[in-house]
């Protein structure tokens, strides 16, 4: 029906001037998104995004580094291997000078304690999980960073095609008033109203590129590449469903990576107490000796030695150092599940908060698409045919043009914010679905 509102309107300027030159030409349009019969995918793009940026390749290679750490959490300590000359005297330092005199060598090592080498296993394998949660956490957040500055990127694009629409159709109203006014059947006033409103509109329309672009090089930084790279967006965006049912949303709040990263630093906390309590066991310490010694004539034949021992720390000061590790880590994994508890529970309210949004948006965009803007675009034909047997007032007709441009506008953005609203629900839910549909019909 749009279409056929400038031919009605032309209806009017019959046999008469066109616009003055003294009004402003509208901005030459720029491309709303870069040609293309096919506009991104969020979820490609933010799967784009996790798959490129630098800062989840870093939290991924300090990952690796821990997996690399934790292959020594099971190794034992070095032995020790040693020589000593003992009991040489002071004015003869040889071996036989005496008969005390000798040469040592030892070997020693020392004994891991009873599960020390497992519960040092468990904390390394404990802290990769807990990274690996934190990348986790990081990538969720970027996507839904990628998809909330798409869906913004696609309504400034939409609002402005809309704006580039309404521009048109003022031009070619002034070119009808003004005809109207050239022979004395509209007031200068209307005239000049209704420019002021066109100017209006064209100054809204000139914020567009710069608000796109800010919008495309933030977009391109969650990508990792080129500010200017281009993004297609489409013409309409889709209302598409919220995945699953209301209470498996609730229940999968649970595998969100926010809690569940909590849940791994608690873990993390837990196996760094097990291990403080086993390593306050005393490690003991095994050697073994063998002493060489000479002859000495009419004194000593030379018999070698061999030596054997074992020690064990008196763990005085050790076992209190120990206690209060376990006792400090059991207090941090408290605090990491409390914490937990804290965020499922925004979380929860978030997601309350995202499906009301949504459900209303969806609304909206039903009713101001298929209802409220066909409502609009038949009150301004008729208006227009009324105000050209002058049985409408100039506001009338103005009225029913601001009507349909608002109702477009709350149209898109009713649809825009429902999208949101779903990207919300899906990074809440660390939901990585396939590709999203295409732009409503």
């Amino acid at each position: 029906m749009r279409k056929t509102l400038p031919i009605a309107i032309l209806a009017l300027s019959l046999s008469a001037a066109p616009a003055t030159a003294a009004d402003p030409a509208p901005p030459a349009a720029p491309p709303a998104a870069p040609a293309s019969t096919t506009p991104d995918d969020p979820e490609t793009l933010a799967a784009l995004a996790v798959q490129s940026h630098p800062s989840l390749a870093a939290m991924e290679s300090r990952t690796d580094a821990l997996r690399v750490a934790a292959t020594t959490a099971r190794l034992w300590s070095d032995p020790m291997l040693g020589a000593e000359l003992s009991n040489l005297p002071v004015t003869s330092p040889f071996l036989g000078a005496h008969a005390m005199s000798g040469l040592q060598f030892k070997l020693q090592q020392r004994f891991p304690g009873p599960g020390e080498l497992k519960a040092r296993a468990a904390t390394a394998e404990q802290r990769i999980t807990a990274a690996q949660r934190d990348v986790d956490a990081a990538a969720n957040a970027l996507r839904g960073e990628v998809r909330g500055r798409f869906y913004d990127l696609a309504l400034l694009r939409q609002l402005e095609t809309v704006t580039i629409d309404h521009v048109a159709q003022l031009d070619s109203l002034l070119a009808a008033v003004d005809a109207r006014y050239r022979v004395g059947f509209a007031s200068q006033h209307d005239l000049l109203q209704l420019s002021l409103r066109r100017d209006r509109l064209v100054q809204t329309l000139l914020d567009f590129p710069a608000r796109q672009a800010q919008v495309t090089a933030a977009l391109n930084g969650a990508l990792a590449r080129d500010p200017a790279t281009p993004i297609r967006t489409p013409p309409l965006t889709a209302v598409a469903p919220l995945p699953n049912t209301a209470a498996a949303r609730v229940a999968d709040l649970n595998s969100n990576p926010d809690v569940a990263r909590l849940h791994a630093q608690a873990d993390v906390s837990r196996a760094e107490a097990e291990q403080a309590r086993v390593e306050a066991n005393p490690e003991p310490t095994v050697w073994v000796g063998y002493r060489i010694r000479a002859a000495v004539p009419n004194a000593d034949p030379g018999i070698n030695f061999v030596t054997a021992g074992v020690s064990v720390p008196l763990p005085f000061a050790s076992t209190k150092k120990w206690r209060a590790t376990a006792s400090v880590a059991q207090t941090q994994a408290r605090a990491a599940d409390e914490a937990a508890q804290g965020v499922q529970t925004r979380l929860a309210a978030s997601l309350a908060a995202a499906e009301a949004t949504y459900t209303r948006a969806t609304e909206r965009a039903v009713a101001y698409r298929h209802t409220l803007q066909p409502a609009a675009e038949v009150a301004l034909q008729s208006t227009l045919s009324a105000y050209q047997v002058d049985r409408a007032e100039f506001a009338d007709l103005v009225r029913a043009e601001v009507d349909l441009l608002d109702v477009r506008r709350e149209a898109l953005r009713a649809e825009a914010e429902a999208a949101t609203a779903r990207a919300a629900v899906l990074t809440l839910l660390a939901a990585e679905p396939e590709a999203s549909p295409g732009a409503t019909p």
